[in-house]
């Protein structure tokens, strides 16, 4: 059995400056430095009810990939999902799984 040796630090590293910053990169209108205007976000239950349904279209659709039923609700201005059920992981995570894994009772044929 060997002795126990003891533990050897090595010293601190010095800190650094950072790099300095090449001009022109990043500034915003060469030296004003106001910020955009701030975003809101109302999550408050009266603010779902101000929300027209006109603005968005709710329906079920069968995904092709993975044979599944998806229910989505989708913005008509852009076109965008707002909703979907069940996740859009979750659907890619069942197609990866039935390549995987063939459903049981599903006939293979075999070859002497």
């Amino acid at each position: 059995m060997e002795p126990i040796r003891s533990v050897q630090f090595s010293p601190p590293v010095p800190a650094i400056d950072p790099p300095a910053r090449p001009s022109g990169v990043g500034d915003r209108n060469d030296g004003d430095r106001t910020l955009d205007p701030a975003v809101s976000l109302d999550l408050s239950p009266e603010a779902a009810s101000r929300r027209s349904a006109e603005d968005e279209s709710r329906g079920y659709v069968r995904d092709k990939d993975s044979d599944s039923v998806v229910f989505r609700i989708t913005d008509k201005v852009s076109g965008d999902i707002i909703v979907q059920i069940p996740n859009e992981v979750v659907i890619k995570a069942r197609v990866y799984g039935r390549e995987q894994n063939p459903p049981v009772g599903e006939r293979i044929e075999k070859h002497a």
